[in-house]
């Protein structure tokens, strides 16, 4: 098991309020439970001891973390509409759209995907 965790919004406004009565990086990992290099990389990614920002760091954080994620198959849009059109026009089950871009169109698109495309985002509305 990792000890490693990812630093929260309320990890950083303890970073800042550290930051406001000039702790040093050993006394604010201490209070957030993780390793004084992770305050200073912290720091000095989201511009440093004088212009820290929880806000800027935050959506600097969520952005990289939106990017390092697989994209999901359904969302290119020509696929998405091609499965939607399968389903409403052809009234075709998952299943057979699957077996028929596996073999029309070498797309490896698994029918638990589509159901699941089907349920959580709502791919027919």
């Amino acid at each position: 098991m990792s000890l490693y965790k990812h630093l929260t919004l309320k990890d950083r406004e303890l970073i800042l309020k550290g930051l406001s009565n000039h702790l040093s990086y050993q006394k604010i990992a201490m209070q957030i439970g993780c390793s004084k290099s992770t305050i200073s990389r912290e720091i000095s990614r989201n511009g440093g001891k004088e212009k820290y920002s929880i806000v800027n760091a935050q959506n600097r954080y969520q952005q990289k973390r939106k990017k390092c994620r697989k994209p999901r198959i359904l969302s290119e849009e020509s696929l998405r509409r091609l499965v939607i059109k399968y389903i409403v026009i052809k009234k075709w089950s998952p299943e057979q759209i699957s077996n028929r871009l596996k073999y029309e169109r070498k797309i490896s698109l698994s029918y638990n995907t589509i159901y699941r495309a089907i349920k959580v985002v709502k791919l027919v509305v």
